[in-house]
């Protein structure tokens, strides 16, 4: 460990310090915002996820309330039907501002409640973030992602890698980091 405190893919690309929990908060609520669930951060660390019927859950981390969501809504980032393509890069001029929290929110809300893509690589905000699904060992068939490796990486633009749906992904992606109208 060498000194340096254990972190998630989550923490390494964006640190929760000063404003990065109302930050995610506010790009779950986006991607939330066609449903009627409701979240909020927990303040002991986590989130805290009112369904429809009122229920409260604690989800600990993201991975854990976008499987949840996925439960209880479906997915939330769908790639178009007839979108075929399995790379998109749209060019920095394209590209708000990048938004690191957003990038985390919605790079997990696309491996735990969207469509489940076997392979997914978004390269934005400075990172490149690689994953995978593997087998589940528990079910049969179904696979079930793997972390995200995050490397730093440079270059301007937004690309987005999945088996299909690239480009739907990508723009759904570049909205999420847009700052919200006001």
């Amino acid at each position: 460990m060498c000194g340096r405190p254990a972190t998630g893919w989550a923490e390494r690309v964006a640190p929760l310090g000063p404003g990065g929990t109302t930050a995610r908060h506010r790009a779950v609520r986006r991607l939330l915002a066609g449903t009627r669930i409701t979240v909020r951060p927990w303040p002991g660390g986590g989130w805290q996820l009112a369904d429809r019927a009122g229920r409260w859950r604690h989800c600990p981390d993201l991975a854990a309330l976008w499987g949840t969501v996925r439960s209880l809504a479906g997915p939330v980032i769908t790639p178009g039907p007839a979108d075929a393509t399995r790379s998109w890069t749209l060019p920095g001029a394209d590209v708000p501002r990048p938004d690191p929290h957003a990038l985390v929110v919605w790079t997990a809300a696309a491996l735990h409640a969207g469509p489940g893509p076997e392979g997914l690589s978004v390269r934005a905000a400075g990172w490149r973030l690689t994953g995978a699904a593997a087998p589940d060992p528990l079910t049969p068939n179904p696979l079930t992602p793997n972390p995200l490796t995050p490397v730093r990486c440079a270059g301007d633009g937004l690309t987005v890698e999945a088996p299909s749906g690239a480009r739907t992904l990508a723009r759904q992606l570049a909205e999420l980091m847009a700052p919200p109208a006001r």
